[in-house]
Protein backbone atom coordinates (compact mmCIF):
# COMPACT_ATOMS: atom_id res chain seq x y z
CA UNK A 1 0.00 0.00 0.00
CA UNK A 2 1.28 3.87 -0.52
CA UNK A 3 0.47 6.98 1.03
CA UNK A 4 1.00 10.21 -0.32
CA UNK A 5 2.95 12.05 2.64
CA UNK A 6 4.54 15.79 2.92
CA UNK A 7 7.77 14.37 3.60
CA UNK A 8 10.86 16.05 4.42
CA UNK A 9 13.74 15.71 2.05
CA UNK A 10 16.37 15.84 4.77
CA UNK A 11 14.47 12.76 6.85
CA UNK A 12 17.47 11.40 8.80
CA UNK A 13 18.26 9.72 11.53
CA UNK A 14 21.18 11.32 12.05
CA UNK A 15 19.68 13.71 14.84
CA UNK A 16 23.14 16.12 14.56
CA UNK A 17 21.96 16.74 10.45
CA UNK A 18 18.91 17.51 11.37
CA UNK A 19 19.92 20.06 13.89
CA UNK A 20 21.82 21.53 11.64
CA UNK A 21 19.60 22.71 9.18
CA UNK A 22 17.77 25.91 8.76
CA UNK A 23 13.97 26.68 7.99
CA UNK A 24 15.60 28.13 4.96
CA UNK A 25 17.18 24.84 4.12
CA UNK A 26 14.12 22.30 4.32
CA UNK A 27 12.49 21.65 1.39
CA UNK A 28 8.82 19.86 1.84
CA UNK A 29 8.02 18.17 -1.39
CA UNK A 30 5.00 15.20 -1.81
CA UNK A 31 6.69 11.61 -2.01
CA UNK A 32 4.52 8.39 -2.56
CA UNK A 33 6.28 6.12 0.56
CA UNK A 34 5.14 2.48 0.84
CA UNK A 35 3.98 1.81 4.39
CA UNK A 36 6.69 -0.56 4.90
CA UNK A 37 9.88 2.11 3.91
CA UNK A 38 8.03 4.56 6.60
CA UNK A 39 7.88 1.80 9.01
CA UNK A 40 11.06 0.27 8.60
CA UNK A 41 12.81 3.74 9.06
CA UNK A 42 10.28 4.56 11.98
CA UNK A 43 11.50 1.24 13.66
CA UNK A 44 15.52 2.21 12.87
CA UNK A 45 14.47 5.46 14.82
CA UNK A 46 12.52 3.77 17.61
CA UNK A 47 16.09 1.41 18.11
CA UNK A 48 17.97 4.21 18.78
CA UNK A 49 15.61 6.14 21.09
CA UNK A 50 15.22 3.03 23.23
CA UNK A 51 18.87 2.94 23.55
CA UNK A 52 19.20 -0.84 21.69
CA UNK A 53 21.96 0.18 19.91
CA UNK A 54 23.85 1.41 17.67
CA UNK A 55 24.92 -0.80 15.87
CA UNK A 56 21.88 -0.44 13.78
CA UNK A 57 19.19 -4.01 13.91
CA UNK A 58 18.32 -6.10 11.35
CA UNK A 59 15.01 -5.60 10.28
CA UNK A 60 12.79 -8.95 8.87
CA UNK A 61 9.85 -8.93 7.26
CA UNK A 62 7.76 -11.50 7.50
CA UNK A 63 6.50 -13.62 4.67
CA UNK A 64 3.81 -12.41 2.41
CA UNK A 65 1.14 -15.43 2.83
CA UNK A 66 2.63 -16.28 6.78
CA UNK A 67 -0.50 -17.24 9.22
CA UNK A 68 -0.90 -13.99 11.58
CA UNK A 69 2.13 -13.99 13.84
CA UNK A 70 2.16 -15.42 17.68
CA UNK A 71 4.09 -12.80 18.65
CA UNK A 72 1.02 -10.40 18.35
CA UNK A 73 -1.20 -12.76 20.28
CA UNK A 74 -1.22 -11.24 23.80
CA UNK A 75 -3.00 -14.84 25.21
CA UNK A 76 0.61 -16.84 23.98
CA UNK A 77 2.73 -14.15 24.64
CA UNK A 78 1.16 -14.05 28.59
CA UNK A 79 1.68 -17.79 28.72
CA UNK A 80 5.33 -17.26 27.34
CA UNK A 81 6.54 -15.20 30.14
CA UNK A 82 4.31 -17.24 32.98
CA UNK A 83 6.25 -20.38 31.27
CA UNK A 84 9.35 -18.97 31.87
CA UNK A 85 8.85 -17.76 35.11
CA UNK A 86 8.53 -21.20 35.97
CA UNK A 87 11.31 -22.61 34.75
CA UNK A 88 14.43 -23.53 37.00
CA UNK A 89 17.16 -22.76 34.19
CA UNK A 90 16.95 -19.97 31.46
CA UNK A 91 15.83 -21.44 28.42
CA UNK A 92 16.99 -20.27 24.80
CA UNK A 93 15.02 -17.57 23.47
CA UNK A 94 13.41 -17.56 26.94
CA UNK A 95 11.05 -14.16 27.15
CA UNK A 96 10.92 -11.93 30.03
CA UNK A 97 8.64 -9.52 29.21
CA UNK A 98 6.78 -7.99 26.37
CA UNK A 99 4.48 -4.96 25.88
CA UNK A 100 2.94 -2.63 23.69
CA UNK A 101 4.15 0.47 22.52
CA UNK A 102 2.44 3.30 21.49
CA UNK A 103 3.12 4.22 17.47
CA UNK A 104 5.86 6.86 17.57
CA UNK A 105 5.09 10.15 15.99
CA UNK A 106 7.40 9.52 13.14
CA UNK A 107 5.26 6.56 12.04
CA UNK A 108 2.50 9.05 10.49
CA UNK A 109 -0.05 7.14 12.28
CA UNK A 110 0.89 3.44 10.90
CA UNK A 111 -0.02 0.82 12.90
CA UNK A 112 -1.54 3.04 15.53
CA UNK A 113 -4.81 1.49 16.55
CA UNK A 114 -4.83 -1.57 18.24
CA UNK A 115 -6.88 -3.66 15.02
CA UNK A 116 -7.22 -7.68 15.69
CA UNK A 117 -7.73 -9.82 13.30
CA UNK A 118 -11.19 -11.38 13.02
CA UNK A 119 -12.10 -13.24 15.98
CA UNK A 120 -11.33 -16.44 16.47
CA UNK A 121 -11.95 -19.98 17.76
CA UNK A 122 -10.42 -20.80 21.20
CA UNK A 123 -7.49 -22.67 19.29
CA UNK A 124 -6.43 -19.70 18.41
CA UNK A 125 -6.09 -20.66 14.91
CA UNK A 126 -9.56 -20.64 12.88
CA UNK A 127 -12.34 -17.80 12.44
CA UNK A 128 -15.06 -18.30 14.69
CA UNK A 129 -18.49 -18.62 13.94
CA UNK A 130 -21.90 -17.26 15.59
CA UNK A 131 -22.36 -20.67 17.04
CA UNK A 132 -18.83 -21.01 18.51
CA UNK A 133 -17.95 -19.64 22.35
CA UNK A 134 -15.27 -18.89 24.39
CA UNK A 135 -13.96 -16.98 21.21
CA UNK A 136 -10.62 -14.63 21.56
CA UNK A 137 -9.46 -11.31 19.47
CA UNK A 138 -6.86 -12.38 16.36
CA UNK A 139 -3.18 -10.82 16.93
CA UNK A 140 -2.94 -7.70 17.58
CA UNK A 141 -1.76 -5.50 15.15
CA UNK A 142 1.08 -2.14 16.44
CA UNK A 143 4.19 -1.70 18.31
CA UNK A 144 5.42 -4.61 20.13
CA UNK A 145 8.43 -4.58 22.27
CA UNK A 146 9.67 -8.31 23.64
CA UNK A 147 12.82 -8.30 26.60
CA UNK A 148 14.32 -11.38 27.13
CA UNK A 149 15.87 -13.26 29.88
CA UNK A 150 19.71 -13.37 28.04
CA UNK A 151 19.73 -9.22 27.88
CA UNK A 152 18.30 -7.84 24.63
CA UNK A 153 15.31 -6.47 23.33
CA UNK A 154 13.52 -6.74 20.05
CA UNK A 155 10.59 -4.30 18.06
CA UNK A 156 7.93 -5.96 15.57
CA UNK A 157 5.38 -3.74 14.34
CA UNK A 158 2.08 -5.89 12.84
CA UNK A 159 0.46 -3.52 9.99
CA UNK A 160 -3.55 -3.83 10.06
CA UNK A 161 -4.72 -6.96 8.20
CA UNK A 162 -5.85 -6.11 4.76
CA UNK A 163 -9.17 -7.45 3.08
CA UNK A 164 -7.90 -11.38 2.73
CA UNK A 165 -7.00 -11.20 6.52
CA UNK A 166 -3.26 -11.10 5.55
CA UNK A 167 -1.24 -9.45 8.22
CA UNK A 168 2.70 -9.00 7.70
CA UNK A 169 5.27 -8.07 10.16
CA UNK A 170 8.54 -5.69 10.39
CA UNK A 171 10.93 -7.09 13.41
CA UNK A 172 14.36 -5.07 14.50
CA UNK A 173 16.17 -7.41 16.07
CA UNK A 174 20.15 -7.33 17.15
CA UNK A 175 22.77 -8.55 14.45
CA UNK A 176 23.72 -12.14 15.95
CA UNK A 177 20.27 -13.06 17.91
CA UNK A 178 18.21 -14.16 14.95
CA UNK A 179 18.68 -18.11 16.20
CA UNK A 180 17.74 -16.96 19.50
CA UNK A 181 14.54 -14.98 17.80
CA UNK A 182 13.73 -18.13 15.85
CA UNK A 183 13.96 -20.16 18.90
CA UNK A 184 11.74 -17.88 21.03
CA UNK A 185 9.33 -18.02 17.72
CA UNK A 186 9.51 -21.74 17.80
CA UNK A 187 8.19 -21.77 21.87
CA UNK A 188 5.46 -19.76 20.96
CA UNK A 189 4.24 -22.33 18.71
CA UNK A 190 4.60 -24.95 21.23
CA UNK A 191 2.60 -22.88 23.30
CA UNK A 192 0.02 -22.50 20.42
CA UNK A 193 0.08 -26.41 20.02
CA UNK A 194 -0.17 -27.28 23.54
CA UNK A 195 -3.23 -25.51 23.30
CA UNK A 196 -4.57 -27.25 20.16
CA UNK A 197 -4.10 -30.44 20.63
CA UNK A 198 -6.80 -31.80 22.31
CA UNK A 199 -8.90 -29.64 21.08
CA UNK A 200 -8.13 -30.83 17.33
CA UNK A 201 -8.71 -34.63 18.16
CA UNK A 202 -11.30 -35.94 15.76
CA UNK A 203 -11.53 -32.42 14.02
CA UNK A 204 -11.73 -31.27 10.45
CA UNK A 205 -9.95 -28.08 9.54
CA UNK A 206 -10.68 -26.33 6.49
CA UNK A 207 -8.29 -24.51 4.76
CA UNK A 208 -9.51 -22.15 1.55
CA UNK A 209 -13.27 -21.38 0.60
CA UNK A 210 -14.74 -24.62 1.77
CA UNK A 211 -16.20 -24.43 5.34
CA UNK A 212 -19.54 -25.62 3.74
CA UNK A 213 -17.62 -29.21 3.85
CA UNK A 214 -17.36 -30.64 7.26
CA UNK A 215 -20.75 -31.65 7.41
CA UNK A 216 -21.08 -33.21 4.35
CA UNK A 217 -17.48 -35.04 5.12
CA UNK A 218 -18.95 -36.28 8.37
CA UNK A 219 -21.92 -37.97 6.81
CA UNK A 220 -19.99 -39.55 4.24
CA UNK A 221 -19.77 -43.22 4.62
CA UNK A 222 -17.89 -46.10 2.36
CA UNK A 223 -22.00 -46.75 1.11
CA UNK A 224 -21.37 -43.88 -0.60
CA UNK A 225 -18.16 -45.00 -2.45
CA UNK A 226 -19.51 -47.62 -5.39
CA UNK A 227 -15.60 -48.72 -6.61
CA UNK A 228 -13.64 -51.76 -7.60
CA UNK A 229 -12.95 -53.67 -4.46
CA UNK A 230 -8.53 -53.67 -5.29
CA UNK A 231 -8.85 -50.09 -5.80
CA UNK A 232 -10.50 -49.17 -2.09
CA UNK A 233 -8.04 -51.70 -0.58
CA UNK A 234 -5.18 -49.84 -2.27
CA UNK A 235 -5.83 -46.46 -0.74
CA UNK A 236 -6.91 -48.41 2.80
CA UNK A 237 -3.57 -50.31 2.70
CA UNK A 238 -1.87 -46.83 3.25
CA UNK A 239 -3.30 -46.30 6.53
CA UNK A 240 -0.69 -48.73 7.82
CA UNK A 241 1.52 -45.54 8.36
CA UNK A 242 -0.77 -44.58 11.24
CA UNK A 243 0.39 -48.23 12.60
CA UNK A 244 2.88 -48.02 15.66
CA UNK A 245 4.91 -51.67 13.73
CA UNK A 246 5.13 -48.83 10.36
CA UNK A 247 5.90 -45.96 12.22
CA UNK A 248 8.47 -47.67 14.18
CA UNK A 249 9.99 -48.73 11.02
CA UNK A 250 10.29 -45.43 9.52
CA UNK A 251 11.75 -43.66 12.44
CA UNK A 252 14.53 -46.35 12.84
CA UNK A 253 15.13 -45.95 8.80
CA UNK A 254 15.28 -41.86 9.28
CA UNK A 255 12.18 -41.17 7.02
CA UNK A 256 9.97 -38.64 7.55
CA UNK A 257 6.42 -40.58 8.75
CA UNK A 258 4.26 -39.50 5.85
CA UNK A 259 2.77 -41.80 2.80
CA UNK A 260 1.26 -39.52 -0.56
CA UNK A 261 -1.31 -41.33 -2.22
CA UNK A 262 -2.68 -39.76 -5.87
CA UNK A 263 -5.94 -40.61 -7.47
CA UNK A 264 -5.72 -39.59 -11.00
CA UNK A 265 -8.86 -40.23 -13.75
CA UNK A 266 -11.66 -38.27 -15.28
CA UNK A 267 -14.00 -35.78 -13.48
CA UNK A 268 -17.33 -37.97 -12.04
CA UNK A 269 -15.26 -41.10 -11.18
CA UNK A 270 -15.58 -41.15 -7.25
CA UNK A 271 -12.26 -39.83 -6.16
CA UNK A 272 -13.88 -36.89 -4.33
CA UNK A 273 -16.26 -38.67 -2.33
CA UNK A 274 -13.63 -41.85 -1.48
CA UNK A 275 -11.81 -38.75 -0.04
CA UNK A 276 -14.48 -37.82 2.04
CA UNK A 277 -15.36 -41.29 3.10
CA UNK A 278 -11.79 -41.68 4.23
CA UNK A 279 -11.73 -38.60 6.30
CA UNK A 280 -14.62 -39.43 7.99
CA UNK A 281 -13.84 -42.60 9.08
CA UNK A 282 -10.57 -40.66 10.44
CA UNK A 283 -12.23 -38.60 12.10
CA UNK A 284 -14.57 -41.39 14.51
CA UNK A 285 -11.02 -42.90 14.79
CA UNK A 286 -10.03 -39.50 16.51
CA UNK A 287 -7.44 -38.51 13.64
CA UNK A 288 -6.92 -34.69 12.99
CA UNK A 289 -8.22 -34.19 9.26
CA UNK A 290 -7.21 -31.04 6.64
CA UNK A 291 -9.27 -30.43 4.14
CA UNK A 292 -7.37 -27.96 1.43
CA UNK A 293 -9.23 -26.29 -1.37
CA UNK A 294 -7.25 -24.05 -3.81
CA UNK A 295 -7.26 -20.38 -3.72
CA UNK A 296 -7.71 -17.88 -5.99
CA UNK A 297 -4.82 -16.04 -5.12
CA UNK A 298 -1.55 -16.22 -6.83
CA UNK A 299 1.14 -19.04 -5.13
CA UNK A 300 -1.43 -19.16 -1.95
CA UNK A 301 -2.41 -22.89 -2.99
CA UNK A 302 1.15 -24.52 -2.25
CA UNK A 303 1.29 -22.20 0.88
CA UNK A 304 -1.79 -23.41 1.99
CA UNK A 305 -0.51 -27.42 1.40
CA UNK A 306 2.93 -26.54 2.88
CA UNK A 307 1.44 -24.97 5.88
CA UNK A 308 -0.86 -27.93 6.37
CA UNK A 309 1.68 -30.63 6.30
CA UNK A 310 3.69 -28.60 8.74
CA UNK A 311 0.65 -28.48 11.09
CA UNK A 312 0.09 -32.24 11.21
CA UNK A 313 3.79 -32.21 12.90
CA UNK A 314 3.39 -30.13 15.09
CA UNK A 315 0.15 -31.45 15.96
CA UNK A 316 1.50 -35.44 17.00
CA UNK A 317 -1.91 -36.75 15.78
CA UNK A 318 -2.53 -39.22 13.31
CA UNK A 319 -3.42 -36.41 10.23
CA UNK A 320 -4.75 -37.10 7.48
CA UNK A 321 -4.91 -34.36 4.52
CA UNK A 322 -7.02 -34.01 1.31
CA UNK A 323 -6.84 -32.08 -1.63
CA UNK A 324 -8.49 -31.94 -5.03
CA UNK A 325 -6.88 -30.70 -8.07
CA UNK A 326 -3.26 -32.08 -6.49
CA UNK A 327 -1.90 -30.07 -10.07
CA UNK A 328 -3.08 -26.64 -8.92
CA UNK A 329 -1.04 -26.91 -5.96
CA UNK A 330 2.30 -27.99 -6.87
CA UNK A 331 2.19 -25.69 -9.99
CA UNK A 332 1.36 -22.80 -8.15
CA UNK A 333 4.78 -21.95 -5.91
CA UNK A 334 7.11 -19.48 -6.20
CA UNK A 335 9.91 -21.68 -5.19
CA UNK A 336 9.29 -24.84 -7.54
CA UNK A 337 12.38 -26.56 -5.29
CA UNK A 338 10.57 -26.04 -1.41
CA UNK A 339 8.09 -28.10 -3.12
CA UNK A 340 9.98 -31.56 -4.18
CA UNK A 341 11.74 -30.59 -0.61
CA UNK A 342 9.30 -30.66 0.83
CA UNK A 343 7.47 -33.62 -0.40
CA UNK A 344 10.68 -35.72 -0.44
CA UNK A 345 13.87 -34.23 1.00
CA UNK A 346 15.05 -32.22 3.53
CA UNK A 347 12.15 -29.79 4.46
CA UNK A 348 9.72 -32.63 4.65
CA UNK A 349 8.11 -32.58 7.92
CA UNK A 350 7.98 -35.26 10.03
CA UNK A 351 4.87 -35.96 12.19
CA UNK A 352 5.66 -38.59 14.78
CA UNK A 353 2.09 -39.96 14.67
CA UNK A 354 2.00 -40.28 10.98
CA UNK A 355 0.52 -37.95 8.27
CA UNK A 356 -1.44 -39.55 5.29
CA UNK A 357 -1.65 -37.59 1.98
CA UNK A 358 -4.62 -37.90 -0.43
CA UNK A 359 -4.79 -36.24 -3.60
CA UNK A 360 -6.84 -36.26 -6.54
CA UNK A 361 -5.89 -35.21 -9.89
CA UNK A 362 -8.33 -34.90 -13.19
CA UNK A 363 -4.73 -33.57 -15.58
CA UNK A 364 -1.76 -35.97 -14.15
CA UNK A 365 0.07 -34.76 -17.07
CA UNK A 366 -0.15 -31.07 -15.93
CA UNK A 367 2.12 -32.05 -12.84
CA UNK A 368 5.89 -31.68 -13.11
CA UNK A 369 7.64 -35.42 -13.91
CA UNK A 370 9.90 -34.94 -11.25
CA UNK A 371 7.06 -35.22 -8.58
CA UNK A 372 4.72 -37.62 -10.35
CA UNK A 373 7.37 -40.09 -11.61
CA UNK A 374 9.59 -40.10 -8.65
CA UNK A 375 9.18 -42.54 -6.02
CA UNK A 376 8.98 -40.76 -2.58
CA UNK A 377 7.74 -37.83 -3.60
CA UNK A 378 4.27 -39.64 -5.02
CA UNK A 379 4.79 -42.95 -3.02
CA UNK A 380 1.37 -44.45 -4.72
CA UNK A 381 -0.82 -43.91 -7.78
CA UNK A 382 -4.14 -44.89 -8.22
CA UNK A 383 -6.26 -44.60 -11.48
CA UNK A 384 -10.02 -44.64 -10.83
CA UNK A 385 -11.11 -44.62 -14.29
CA UNK A 386 -14.66 -45.38 -16.15
CA UNK A 387 -17.27 -48.10 -14.63
CA UNK A 388 -16.18 -51.78 -16.39
CA UNK A 389 -18.47 -54.35 -14.58
CA UNK A 390 -21.87 -54.46 -14.58
CA UNK A 391 -22.00 -55.61 -11.27
CA UNK A 392 -20.82 -51.71 -10.30
CA UNK A 393 -23.10 -50.39 -12.63
CA UNK A 394 -26.20 -52.40 -10.81
CA UNK A 395 -24.66 -51.23 -7.48
CA UNK A 396 -25.30 -47.32 -8.89
CA UNK A 397 -28.40 -47.94 -10.28
CA UNK A 398 -29.53 -49.43 -6.40
CA UNK A 399 -27.75 -46.30 -5.18
CA UNK A 400 -29.25 -43.61 -7.01
CA UNK A 401 -33.10 -45.24 -7.81
CA UNK A 402 -33.41 -46.16 -4.19
CA UNK A 403 -36.90 -47.58 -3.44
CA UNK A 404 -37.65 -47.29 -7.59
CA UNK A 405 -35.17 -50.10 -8.31
CA UNK A 406 -36.21 -53.07 -9.44
CA UNK A 407 -34.07 -55.73 -10.43
CA UNK A 408 -35.90 -57.13 -13.63
CA UNK A 409 -36.89 -53.89 -15.13
CA UNK A 410 -33.12 -51.86 -14.48
CA UNK A 411 -30.35 -54.74 -13.87
CA UNK A 412 -31.17 -55.53 -17.92
CA UNK A 413 -29.58 -52.26 -18.67
CA UNK A 414 -26.39 -52.33 -16.93
CA UNK A 415 -24.39 -53.20 -20.02
CA UNK A 416 -25.59 -49.85 -22.14
CA UNK A 417 -23.86 -47.62 -19.20
CA UNK A 418 -20.27 -49.85 -19.10
CA UNK A 419 -17.31 -47.63 -20.19
CA UNK A 420 -19.19 -44.69 -18.55
CA UNK A 421 -18.53 -42.38 -15.05
CA UNK A 422 -20.20 -42.93 -11.84
CA UNK A 423 -21.67 -39.21 -12.28
CA UNK A 424 -23.25 -40.12 -16.01
CA UNK A 425 -25.07 -43.05 -14.60
CA UNK A 426 -25.95 -41.13 -11.38
CA UNK A 427 -27.47 -38.24 -14.18
CA UNK A 428 -28.96 -41.05 -15.79
CA UNK A 429 -31.09 -41.90 -12.64
CA UNK A 430 -32.01 -38.56 -12.23
CA UNK A 431 -32.83 -37.35 -15.20
CA UNK A 432 -34.98 -40.76 -16.01
CA UNK A 433 -36.76 -39.48 -12.64
CA UNK A 434 -38.03 -36.72 -13.82
CA UNK A 435 -39.04 -37.96 -17.21
CA UNK A 436 -41.29 -40.36 -15.70
CA UNK A 437 -42.81 -37.67 -13.72
CA UNK A 438 -43.57 -35.06 -16.65
CA UNK A 439 -45.51 -38.95 -17.92
CA UNK A 440 -47.27 -38.71 -14.78
CA UNK A 441 -45.61 -41.79 -13.04
CA UNK A 442 -44.54 -42.75 -9.91
CA UNK A 443 -42.69 -45.77 -11.22
CA UNK A 444 -39.44 -45.48 -13.56
CA UNK A 445 -39.25 -47.33 -16.25
CA UNK A 446 -35.92 -48.75 -18.78
CA UNK A 447 -36.93 -46.71 -21.30
CA UNK A 448 -37.20 -43.76 -18.67
CA UNK A 449 -33.49 -44.68 -18.27
CA UNK A 450 -32.35 -45.05 -22.14
CA UNK A 451 -34.12 -41.84 -23.15
CA UNK A 452 -32.11 -40.30 -20.20
CA UNK A 453 -28.63 -41.85 -21.47
CA UNK A 454 -29.53 -41.26 -24.92
CA UNK A 455 -30.11 -37.58 -24.14
CA UNK A 456 -27.25 -37.11 -21.91
CA UNK A 457 -25.11 -38.78 -24.91
CA UNK A 458 -26.37 -36.71 -27.35
CA UNK A 459 -25.80 -32.91 -25.33
CA UNK A 460 -21.97 -34.17 -24.92
CA UNK A 461 -21.96 -34.92 -28.39
CA UNK A 462 -22.83 -31.39 -29.54
CA UNK A 463 -20.83 -29.97 -26.91
CA UNK A 464 -17.43 -31.81 -28.24
CA UNK A 465 -18.05 -30.28 -31.64
CA UNK A 466 -15.87 -27.82 -31.96
CA UNK A 467 -16.67 -23.90 -33.26
CA UNK A 468 -20.26 -25.61 -32.98
CA UNK A 469 -21.11 -22.61 -31.03
CA UNK A 470 -19.16 -19.63 -32.42
CA UNK A 471 -20.86 -16.96 -33.42
CA UNK A 472 -21.98 -16.91 -37.76
CA UNK A 473 -19.14 -14.56 -39.90
CA UNK A 474 -19.66 -11.05 -40.21
CA UNK A 475 -21.42 -10.18 -43.59
CA UNK A 476 -20.05 -7.34 -45.57
CA UNK A 477 -20.18 -4.27 -44.59
CA UNK A 478 -21.34 -2.88 -48.38
CA UNK A 479 -25.10 -5.56 -48.05
CA UNK A 480 -25.88 -3.17 -44.72
CA UNK A 481 -25.51 0.36 -46.54
CA UNK A 482 -26.45 0.40 -49.15
CA UNK A 483 -22.94 -0.94 -50.88
CA UNK A 484 -23.19 -3.35 -54.03
CA UNK A 485 -27.46 -3.58 -53.95
CA UNK A 486 -28.98 -6.09 -56.13
CA UNK A 487 -25.46 -8.40 -56.38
Amino acid sequence: MEALLNYPTHFSLDEQREESLTPRDEVTRTLAVSQMDVAAAALARLWQELGFGPPAPLLILSSKYATQPDQHQPRLLDRAVASGQRRKRVRFGQIDRWQRLAAPPYAYGIAQAPISGPLLKANLLHGASIYDRKTVPGALSGWFRYDFTSGWSALSVMFAPDDDGDARTLIAIPDGCQDEWLAFLRSLGELHNSLLHQKRKARIEILGDGHHIEEVIRKTTFDDVILPDEILEQVASQRRIFSTDTLARYARLGIPRMRKVLLIGPPGTGKTTLLKAEAAAHVRSGGLVFYVFASRKENRSWEQLAYALHQAALSKLPTLILVEDFEMFVSDAEDPQRVLNTLDGVETPDNPKGTLLLATSNAPEKIDPRIKDRPGRIDLLVEVGLVEREDLVVRFLQRFLGVAYREEEHALLAATFLKQTGSHIREVCLLGSIHALDQGRADISREDLQWAHETLMHGRALAGEFGRCDPPPAKKRGQFFGGNKGK
